[in-house]
């Protein structure tokens, strides 16, 4: 069953995820992006650390009874503005242009979006 909480623990769990990945090999992931323009290790490493204390405040609210429906909106908002930071990323050719790259950037802004979706379709029912 898709609920707030679980909608909410999803997205935490990707973000801790990539975060992690970006900590950990932010070098590595700019050059599977994009070999020729990669992004700066920094702005990975950076995103990294916003990206799990992002999850981890998403755990802290998924834990809430019930969730606090302005925060869920305000994660939903930080999702599509990843969405649309990543369009943006695409359609100019900033640090991903690897066909890899592209691929997976697209797989990950959707299932973003969509967690970001669900989140404010789910908080309608707070």
């Amino acid at each position: 069953m898709i609920t707030l909480k679980n909608v909410l623990r999803a997205n935490a769990v990707s973000c801790i995820i990539f975060g992690l990945m970006f900590l950990w090999a932010p070098l590595e992931i700019a050059l599977f992006l994009s070999a020729d323009d990669p992004a700066p290790e920094l702005v990975l490493f950076l995103l990294g650390a916003v990206l799990v204390v992002n999850g981890l405040h998403l755990i802290w609210a998924s834990a809430q009874t019930p969730p606090n429906k302005l925060l869920v909106l305000y994660f939903s908002f930080g999702d599509l503005l990843w969405a649309l930071g990543s369009a943006i990323l695409l359609i100019g050719s900033i640090w991903v242009t690897s066909i890899p790259g592209v691929i997976a950037t697209i797989l990950v802004s959707t299932v973003v979006a969509t967690l970001g979706v669900l989140q404010v379709l789910k908080s309608k029912e707070l």
